[in-house]
This record gives structure tokens, sequence and C-alpha cells, in this order.
């Protein structure tokens, strides 16, 4: 839900190389939109650090129908993300900070996104390391109307397999929705299964 700028574009793309941990990155592209990002990552004291953040600025109205579904003409969107990983190595228990603020030019307040990650990262078994996560997510008036709001909040585990660069898992999600006109959204309750490879 805190991924504004998913969709795949014409763009030009320059990534850095990383010094100390430290990289950026920058593109521009579709007539036209822009973003840049910064990136860090280390170890101190035996954790694990991960921060990145990025602003991407969008005035391609054909582009902005697209992705904000609002069928008029928006002159502008920018979004701003910033996401904080740190990882205690030796016991492998880690958390997760993700935030996106969306504002769209001529629109409602801006689209707050908080997303929240913690679990354990352990080994089990000789594939790879298993991982054990609790989720919530709130996004605020992100909805169908105004002053609305999303809470997610949901439990996995993720099971890793060296020697195929993959990874499985099994999750279970809740999401409630509800804003000021009361519009009719049920709670939803689902469980996932997945698998990802890498190459």
């Amino acid at each position: 839900w805190g991924d504004c700028n998913g969709l795949t574009q014409n763009s030009v793309r320059y990534d850095s190389p990383t010094f100390g941990g430290f990289s950026v990155s920058a593109s521009w592209g579709e007539d036209d939109f822009w973003d840049v990002a910064a990136r860090y990552a280390g170890e101190f004291s035996g954790f694990k650090i991960a921060i990145a953040g990025a602003y991407n600025e969008v005035d391609d109205p054909d582009y902005n129908n697209i992705a904000s579904g609002l069928g008029g003409f928006v002159p502008e969107m920018e979004y701003f993300q910033l996401g904080l990983y740190v990882q205690h190595i030796p016991s492998g228990l880690f958390g997760l900070y993700n935030f996106g603020t969306l504002e769209i030019a001529g629109g409602p307040d801006d689209i707050n996104t908080h997303y929240f990650k913690g679990g354990l990262r352990t080994k089990f078994n000789h594939l790879g390391a298993t991982v054990f996560y609790g989720e919530y997510l709130n996004g605020q008036d992100g909805g169908f109307n105004a002053d609305s709001e999303l809470d997610v909040w949901g439990l996995g585990v993720v099971q890793e397999v060296d020697a195929a660069a993959m990874s499985v898992w099994v999750k279970f999600r809740n999401q409630q929705y509800e804003d000021a006109v009361e519009t009719d959204v049920e709670d939803f309750n689902y469980v996932g299964v997945g698998g990802l490879i890498n190459f």
C-alpha cells in the first residue's frame, strides 16, 4: 500500500558506487518524472543497519491519471519514503519501519503510510534461514473517501533455500477499513503462500 511508484516507465537512471556503505541514485524520464534516493548499509557491534530514503516527483498528467485513479487532470504528485532496518546478528532479532507520504496537487490531505515489521531470523535446518515475523500497517486518507484509515496486521514464516537462491513462505493477514462516510467495507482475512527465486 505504501509503494506509490510501481509502474513500468521509460527512464534513464544512474547508480553511484558504494563508498563506506553509502550510495545514491537518480532517474528521469517519461516527460516527465524524476527521483533521487540515498542508501546506507553497514554493521556495528553485532548489529546490521540499513537506511534508505527517496523523493519522487511526477507531473505527467497521463501517468498521474493511471497512478491516482482520479480520472481527471492531476498536475503533480510528490512522494517521499523512508525506511530503517535493524538486526541483532547474534540473536537474529530484527525490526523494520517504513514511512511514505504522498501529496497530490489540488487533492485532499496528504496520504500517509506507516509500516512496522519485526521477527526472528534463525536456522532450524540445512536448507537455510527460517524467518518468523509479525507486521502492522496503518494507511491514512488513501482510501475511497476522505478521512479514511486502513489497518493491516499479519503473521508469517519464510523458509530460505540457499542452494536454489529461493524463499518460500506462508502468511496470514487481517485488513480493516473505515472512513468518514461509513463506506460498507467488510474486514478481510486471508492466508497466502508463495515463493521467489532470485537469478
